[in-house]
């Protein structure tokens, strides 16, 4: 039968207080190896630091209320999210949440090219404080 796919239909995402999948176009909760000077023999044996970080698109809205906006007034701030991937309000076995803190990065862009229609968009990077929390209940 295969399994259940994650659609690009609904999303949670809540930064502070806030949901704010209404103001993005993509988002993708990533990881990379961590920059460090130093690396600790339980790195080393857990394959090495990893930084995660949650990142994607969105619409570029100067709106009291808009992602943009609190980006812009709220940068490097550290604040809770909640990445729900499914969109489901309560978390579940098959449709887990993710949350942690991440620091607000600098200041989103702002303009875009010429056109009558044009929406402008921005991508984000917001870097996760800690390894995010897998909750399933």
């Amino acid at each position: 039968m295969g399994s259940t796919r994650i659609k690009g239909a609904a999303l949670k995402l809540t930064i502070g207080t806030t949901d704010y999948w209404a103001d993005v176009t993509a988002v993708t909760l990533n990881n990379e190896e961590a920059a460090a000077g130093v690396t600790t023999f339980e790195d080393a044996s857990l394959g090495g630091a990893r930084q995660f970080y949650l990142e994607g698109t969105a619409i570029q809205s100067t709106a009291t209320a808009s992602f943009w906006n609190y980006l812009w007034d709220n940068t490097g701030d550290i604040v809770a999210y909640v990445y729900a991937p499914h969109g489901n309000a309560t978390p579940s076995t098959s449709e887990p949440h993710f949350e942690g803190t991440i620091k607000v990065p600098s200041k989103p862009s702002i303009g875009g090219e010429a056109g009558a229609t044009n929406e402008y968009t921005f991508d984000f990077r917001m870097d996760c404080q800690e390894e995010p929390t897998k909750v399933t209940a």
